[in-house]
């Protein structure tokens, strides 16, 4: 992780200086980690898609008045939180998360009909039981279970990237966790 941050400061900061190389790799890298991240936000996948160019277009267009990050990826995180908030407040339709579909790529080319049926039909289960998950949670923690179970990221992290206490991640997490299993258990009984 120390070693990936490492690479992005040093991208960022080739972009800073005017690299269109690093500007192209920093895009590259990040772009399908802000997808997942913006659909947090947004199920209006084109929304997040044009949120997230306008994040790198502004980010081009003011790379001469930006400074160094630390964490490149909380930097954009935030930047793209940012604009589809902003945009879906110009919309007046801020909406709750719903289905979040086709995390990872799709093409699979030995894939056959039966293959791919039963692959959409495993992800529409996992979808459904992931929106009723996440519809139980305040946007905050749905913000921070991204960040703990999707990115993988310690508590300390968490914390950086959200300026939250330590101790309020733990709760929120904790709180999140017994919400998701109660929902779990209701969704069960017969």
């Amino acid at each position: 992780m120390e070693k990936n941050k490492q690479s992005d400061t040093y991208l960022w900061g080739k972009f800073l200086e005017g690299d269109a190389d690093a500007y192209a790799k920093i895009y590259k890298q990040t772009v399908q980690d802000l997808f997942r991240y913006g659909l947090l936000f947004s199920s209006d996948r084109e929304l997040v898609k044009d949120c997230i160019h306008d994040v790198f277009i502004k980010i081009y267009a003011n790379r001469v008045s930006l400074s160094m990050t630390d964490n490149v990826s909380a930097y954009l995180n935030t930047s793209l939180k940012n604009t589809i908030i902003n945009q879906l407040k110009k919309n007046r339709s801020i909406s709750s998360l719903q289905e979040m579909d086709e995390w990872g790529e799709t093409g699979d080319d030995a894939e056959t009909p039966e293959s791919s049926y039963i692959r959409k039909e495993s992800d529409g289960q996992l979808n459904q039981t992931w929106q009723s998950a996440m519809s139980v949670l305040s946007l905050r923690q749905r913000e921070i279970m991204y960040y703990r179970f999707v990115k993988n990221l310690s508590i300390e992290e968490i914390c950086k990237i959200t300026n939250i206490q330590y101790q309020s991640v733990a709760n929120s997490i904790q709180r999140s966790l017994i919400r998701i299993k109660n929902l779990i258990k209701k969704q069960s009984l017969p």
